[in-house]
């Protein structure tokens, strides 16, 4: 079995315009639309502007659609990889092939995509290498933007959001977070790991990052009453960089949340057989599966503007 981590975001559809200000500068104002409008326009983009399955969202990246029906819509999107960086290689021999391909194909990295067409909520299996997820929004500006002045937006839950989801789980795992101090802040040298001529040696330090990480015991919660973590996270979020907090609730995988300096996005792992005649479809069965599993709380917590 391998695992995977699948992120869940909020896929949106907005109209944009420009509302002249009588004395002060021009605003832009965004008109979302309904989840009906915007089946109108998957519709139409499945129907009429798909070239073997695919559209070309920019000069390196392809979104493949794999299936889709009223419930979901399941697709792949790849970017184009140099060639002259990847060959194959024997694992005994350790012999290394080229990789044989005609003047018009490129290797692509690619990875799995599930929409909801009922909440459009995206499933996005991140892989190294791969279009991140914000790519799907320009298929709607490149068909939509000029004409009809529709764009796209991909959004997730925020910081603000993940206390009360915290405050459920069971257990509170490890806490991690990232500290900057100035240089002439005193610290003790044994906290850094330095000798005094260690840290005399040093010049021209703009600060000091630390990273700390509070380790809770194994099976156990960080927190006796999680009332009281709420206030703790909310005091650190304002002063650390990079916080991540590790949680679970009883039947659950621990799941490690970010947020600091990026948007937290519910995510969770799953399996899948590799060895299977029709991986397509073993990714597709595995993410409806986790989807489904975490729908009630993805509706929850994800933004949805």
């Amino acid at each position: 079995m391998t695992f995977k981590k699948v992120y869940f975001h909020s896929f949106s559809m907005y109209k944009r315009d420009i509302e002249k200000g009588e004395k002060g500068a021009d605003t832009l104002k965004k008109t979302y639309l309904d989840n009906d409008n915007m089946n109108y326009y998957f519709d139409d983009i499945l129907n009429t502007h798909l070239k073997n399955g695919c559209f070309k969202l920019d000069n390196q990246d392809t979104l493949e659609i794999l299936k889709y029906d009223k419930k979901y819509i399941y697709a792949r999107i790849g970017r184009i990889k140099d060639g002259l960086t990847v060959h194959l290689r024997d694992k005994e021999t350790l012999v290394a092939t080229s990789i044989s391909k005609t003047t018009n194909q490129e290797l692509e990295i690619f990875t799995y995509v599930l929409i909801d067409r009922e909440t459009f909520v995206v499933s996005y299996i991140k892989e190294m290498a791969a279009p991140t997820i914000q790519k799907i929004c320009n298929i709607i500006e490149i068909l939509y933007g000029s004409s009809q002045h529709l764009f796209a937006e991909i959004s997730s839950i925020t910081v603000e959001d993940a206390l009360p989801l915290l405050k459920r789980k069971d257990t509170i795992g490890t806490i991690s977070y990232k500290m900057t101090v100035p240089s002439d802040t005193k610290i003790s040298l044994d906290t850094l790991g330095l000798s005094e001529s260690d840290f005399e040696a040093l010049s021209n330090q703009k600060s000091i990052d630390i990273e700390v990480k509070l380790v809770a015991k194994r099976n156990k919660s960080a927190f006796e009453d999680n009332g009281k973590m709420g206030a703790f996270l909310s005091n650190l979020v304002k002063r650390a960089k990079r916080v991540s907090v590790k949680a679970k609730s009883e039947g659950e995988r621990m799941e490690t949340y970010n947020m600091v300096d990026s948007v937290l996005t519910k995510n969770t792992k799953f399996d899948f057989d590799r060895q299977v005649d029709d991986i397509h479809t073993e990714i597709y069965n595995k993410l409806v599966s986790v989807y489904e599993l975490n729908k009630a709380e993805v509706l929850e917590y994800t933004r949805n503007e």
